[in-house]
């Protein structure tokens, strides 16, 4: 048999059918082109020291013993980001087998893979992410706002609309011939160029000058925030040097290369910083710790900054050294502020650069002569860490060394000193980590470099011996809590932030070598495998996906695949993408975009906002099309409303929309509810309607039947007010928090404040009434007049559900569940088949609602019930309003007294403030957190003290604060004066033989005090405020407990108050409320919340009294 009969043997048994020619020759042909494939080179083996894998095979398994502050520093600094992540070293799991290995590649490939621990065929390369250098980048744009000025823009001009009214109305000139007025727009005051050294010693700080570069930039304090690179060579290129005094310029050099030393690139460089000296404000950003500066080539002292005029270059600056026997300023020298890059760091420097002149700020500076000054030769030179003992070396550091530094060199000993590692170890075992404590341990002579990439090092012979008996006993001899903590750092990272540093995952010796152990499903989104014989998954960790999808296949519409083709190449171009930075893919049902990590993602967002549907709105056949910003798991779908298009983004993304410009615009995103109620949303949506139907989805929004509005975003929650109690409540969510309802006093807890998405809700009654009819047992059937009637219980629980059309929703339900109960009931016996309806109704299909039902059925031949519709606000005669009316309650501060007045009232809550000044928390004092919510709904909104007890009812302070009001209002009583009318409204509701009584928030002690000279015939009792704070108004416990004696319905009572507290409690309690308005301010309030009847007095009230 020839090759060609056996080739078509084979192809027949293959696929039933024996190929034609054709096939044949296209596959010859096919087989000539292809060629053999490669073998593909194997990953890289790990390098691993002797010493690190001696004391990862001490690991038993049990946990690390450090010391209680190793601990703490563990959980500390990562404590917020692993309550979001996906995984964290405290949920590791306990079986080491579920948990894989992480190790460094090797520089090279071995010949044999076994000689090396962990290296093997079974290894998969990764890319894993490391902690931020900078631990807290907020606190650095704080830092910065001195220089968040606005000053008039020399280019853009803006219509100036009342001087142009002005002119044409002085001029009296015809439109054709009159000119507008034109005033300069604000712009941010200053420019920053951010200068980075590429020298030698520069590439283990690359991480932290593009964190630098990021925090600055997302600060919203510079009109522009430019970096260029400052080569060994001395040069840096295309640095703006406008001598405008709106231009600043920091330099990120940690003062090692060449061009700060004598020679030609030293010459070169000091002569471009001098030139910048004498033009602007220049600083350098020194990585290195305070008391290493004395060993670059820029040493730097203490004292006191000044300058003459606000942004002025350094040769207008003034510098005291704190020390007065300093060494005198060299010919010639300018002052180089030299600064760490930390909060109170660039907060000296901001305030220098924004005084306007006077101001003494302390700093730290280094003379600037017109060239490099050679090293001094009177000290003894530093001796080369090649030629000393290990002993000296790990004692000469442990002596100059900060304690977090040397705790960090001793917890390296149980693994690889690469500064990816050691990253990553001093976030796991530090408090508070910084850049400064990792340059320590990098210059402590007791590292040397190895070949690999930047950042590469291993511990000189003998020392990490030493340094691990520096360590306690368990920690030297267990590591594996340690390799988990140092995962779990990257298991919280892992598809959230993009990958630095080259890692292998797997291996057959456990964990010999690894510096950390993560779970599978971080390995996944890594980019590594869990299974050793696949392949990774093509998309590399960090790699966006951008999705657009329609229902259809678009295969058969050619007209809308090519519209929306556009539709994509435009958003990816007014994103600001490069074709080298994303991938197009087709799909039958749209496209794929894939977009690498470094891509900036938030004016691809914009882009999306703005553009869409675009094009798609032209169509005859217009597609709802599904745009999806996928960086991880897939979402769930959104709720798919009427709008064509529906954006969907996950959190990350939302949050730097959020805190950005764009977040300005019509668009609202909505949170995408995953099923864990007190899990942060896994995604945000939003509908991009066309332009035709955007007053349409407005208006719908917006519906007053509606009780919530939103959402809506706030750049901080404090300036929202405080929400009238009773009546309205605010819920509110962040890119990485649950729904949460809003507290007035404290709407962080103590955070930095940030852009939230908010909704407001309404907690005020809604009626609904209808007729319908229930079937019975037989033939016939009930007459039903329903009355529901229902509020929002749990604005978080019906915020969440995000219900619509709630009435017919609830009157649907009552239809299905009262014909369940009245089929088990004669037509005759339509009282036993109400009183079963209105007692078994239950279990509503709204979450987050109370909702009461009142049914009244008859048979159908019998004349129908009457359905009570509710009457209008304030459209009730006052005698209509009293006339059913049994129990009469009256409020006391207000309807009966006048106890404080508006200046007192103020006075009483700074006195309660003063309090909760005096209690609060030291720590919070001196790490300078404000107290309680200081902005918007602090001390100015708080007009009366019941308002600041309200606020910390639930307060630790809440029964000392009560003790001190209580003696304020005692104190109050004797110069209250009474209300006009109010003692003969009292006899008179009496004498017509209505019970009245007293229900109100002020202490029982008082209103006895004060009623005691009136002998007021009040039936119904004094009910005041008692020790359980959180029963104050608007809860209606009070109320009830008013009525509860007198076995009175709540409908045949009315309570008279003067607040919207009072109409809350009113209203959850089911009374009637007649409302005192002292001044329009108030009648608007009542009125706008529903208030039955408003009067300015109680005139009117005794006037209907006296006609019943």
């Amino acid at each position: 048999m020839s090759a060609m009969d056996r080739l078509t043997a084979l192809l027949t048994a293959a696929a039933d059918t024996p190929p034609t020619p054709r096939e044949l020759a296209e596959l010859l042909w096919l087989a000539g082109l292809s060629g053999d494939p490669e073998e593909s080179p194997r990953p890289p083996e790990p390098r691993v020291p002797d010493a690190a894998a001696a004391g990862a095979g001490r690991d038993t398994g049990g946990a690390v013993d450090g010391p209680a502050d190793d601990a703490a520093g563990g959980t500390s600094d990562s404590g917020a980001g692993r309550k979001d992540g996906s995984a964290s070293a405290k949920s590791a799991p306990d079986d080491p087998a579920e948990r894989v290995p992480l190790r460094l590649p090797a520089p090279g490939p071995s010949d044999d893979p076994g000689d090396r621990p962990g290296g093997g065929a079974g290894n998969r390369p990764v890319l894993a992410p490391a902690p931020a250098m900078l631990p807290h980048p907020l606190a650095l744009q704080r830092a910065l706002r001195p220089l968040k000025r606005t000053v008039p823009s020399a280019r853009a001009r803006l219509l100036d609309e009342r001087a142009t009214a002005d002119r044409i109305a002085r001029l009296g000139a015809h439109p054709d011939v009159w000119l507008p007025v034109l005033r300069p727009a604000r712009d941010r005051w200053l420019r920053l160029n951010l200068v980075h050294d590429t020298g030698p010693t520069m590439p283990v700080w690359r991480p932290l000058v593009r964190e630098l570069h990021t925090v600055l930039a997302q600060s919203g304090v510079f009109r522009t925030v430019t970096a260029h690179p400052a080569t060994p060579d001395g040069e840096a290129r295309q640095v703006p040097d406008l001598a405008d005094g709106r231009t600043v310029t920091l330099i990120v050099s940690d003062c090692m290369g060449p061009q700060w030393r004598p020679g030609p690139a030293g010459e070169r460089w000091y002569r471009t910083l001098r030139h910048w000296a004498t033009r602007m404000p220049l600083a350098v950003v020194q990585p290195l710790p305070e008391h290493l500066w004395s060993t670059t080539a820029v040493p730097a002292e203490p004292g006191l900054l000044s300058c003459a005029t606000r942004s002025a270059p350094l040769s207008a600056l003034t510098f005291t050294p704190y020390d007065p026997e300093s060494a005198p300023r060299p010919d010639a020298a300018l002052p180089l502020p030299v600064l760490e890059p930390g909060a109170p760091w660039l907060a000296n420097w901001a305030a220098l650069v924004a005084s306007p002149g006077g101001a003494r700020v302390p700093g730290a500076v280094a003379w600037l002569p017109p060239s490099p000054v050679p090293p001094g030769t009177g000290g003894a030179e530093a001796a080369d860490p090649a030629a000393l003992p290990a002993r000296d070396l790990v004692l000469r550091f442990r002596a100059t060394a900060s304690r977090e530094a040397f705790r960090l060199a001793g917890h390296l000993a149980l693994a690889v000193p690469s500064v990816p590692v050691m990253r990553l170890v001093q976030r796991a075992v530090n408090r508070d980590p910084r850049p400064q404590h990792l340059a320590e341990v990098i210059l402590s002579g007791m590292l040397t470099t190895v070949p690999g990439p930047p950042g590469s090092y291993d511990f000189r012979p003998g020392v990490r011996d030493l340094l691990l008996r520096t360590l306690p006993r368990t920690t030297r001899g267990r590591t594996r809590e340690l390799l988990d903590r140092i995962g779990g750092l990257i298991d919280e990272r892992a598809g959230l932030t993009t990958g630095e540093f080259r890692a292998e995952a797997g291996g057959a010796d456990g964990t010999a070598g690894a510096f950390a152990t993560v779970s599978a499903e971080t390995l996944r989104r890594l980019g590594g495998d869990t299974d050793a014989g696949e392949p990774p998954p093509p998309r590399a960790a960090g790699t966006t996906t951008l999705l657009f999808e329609t229902p259809t296949d678009l295969t058969a519409r050619p007209e809308t695949r090519i519209t929306l083709e556009y539709a994509v190449h435009e958003v990816l171009a007014r994103g600001d993408l490069t074709p080298q930075q994303y991938e197009v893919h087709v799909r039958g049902n749209g496209y794929a975009v894939r977009i690498r990590p470094e891509a900036y993602l938030l004016p691809v967002l914009a882009a999306a906002l703005r553009g869409l549907p675009g094009p798609l709105a032209e169509l005859a056949e217009r597609p709802r099309l599904r745009v999806t910003f996928q960086d991880g798991p897939e979402f769930p779908a959104p709720p798919q409303g009427a709008a064509p298009v529906l954006l969907t983004v996950p959190p990350a993304l939302y949050a730097a929309f959020a805190d950005s410009s764009a977040a300005s615009g019509p668009h609202r995103f909505r949170p995408l509810f995953g099923d864990a109620p007190d899990a942060p949303p896994p995604a945000w949506y939003c509908s991009l309607p066309p332009e035709e139907d955007a007053a349409d989805t407005a208006e719908a929004r917006d519906d007053v039947r509606n009780p919530v509005r939103g959402p809506f975003l706030a750049r901080d929650l404090r300036r929202l007010g405080l929400p009238a109690p009773g009546r309205t409540a605010i819920v509110h969510t962040h890119a990485d928090s649950p729904l949460t309802l809003l507290d007035p006093v404290l709407p962080y807890d103590g955070r930095s404040p940030r852009p939230a998405t908010y909704y407001e809700v309404d907690l005020a009654p809604r009626h609904a009434v209808d007729r319908v009819s229930l079937p019975s047992s037989g033939k016939g059937a009930f007459t039903a007049a329903v009355e529901l009637t229902w509020r929002v219980d749990d604005p978080v629980a019906f915020v969440r559900a995000e219900p619509t059309a709630v009435s017919e929703r609830l009157l649907a339900h009552l239809l299905a569940a009262g014909s369940r109960i009245t089929r088990h009931h004669s037509v005759r016996r339509a009282a036993g088949a109400q009183r079963a309806v209105n007692s078994q109704l239950g279990g509503w299909p709204v979450p987050g609602l109370a909702v009461t039902c009142a049914v009244t059925l008859a048979p159908d031949y019998a004349p129908p019930p009457e359905v009570r519709r509710p009457a209008g606000r304030s459209a009730r005669p006052l005698r209509d309003l009293l006339a059913d009316a049994q129990t009469v309650l009256f409020g006391f501060d207000g309807p009966l007294t006048r106890l404080f007045t508006a200046t007192t009232a103020r006075a009483a809550a700074l006195d309660l403030l003063g309090i909760v000044a005096e209690h609060r928390d030291p720590e919070d004092a001196l790490a300078g957190r404000p107290l309680g919510d200081p902005g918007a709904t602090g001390r100015e909104l708080f007009v009366h003290p019941l308002d600041v007890l309200r606020a910390f009812a639930q307060d630790r302070l809440g029964p000392l604060l009560r003790d001190r009001l209580d003696r304020l209002e005692l104190s109050a009583v004797p110069d209250a004066p009474t209300t006009h009318h109010s003692v003969v409204l009292v006899r008179t509701l009496h004498e017509r033989g209505r019970r009245v009584g007293v229900a109100t928030d002020v202490c029982a002690a008082a209103v006895h005090r004060y009623l005691e000279t009136y002998r007021l015939p009040l039936l119904a009792g004094v009910h005041g405020r008692d020790d359980d704070l959180g029963r104050l108004t608007p809860d209606p416990h009070r109320l009830l407990h008013a009525l509860r004696p007198l076995d009175a319905p709540a409908a045949t009572g009315v309570l008279i108050g003067s607040t919207l507290a009072e109409l809350a409690a009113a209203r959850a309690a089911g009374l009637r409320f007649l409302g005192l308005a002292r001044n329009p301010t108030v009648e608007q309030a009542l009125l706008g919340a529903g208030c039955d009847a408003v009067v300015p007095s109680l005139t009117p009230v005794l006037e209907a009294v006296r006609t019943l």
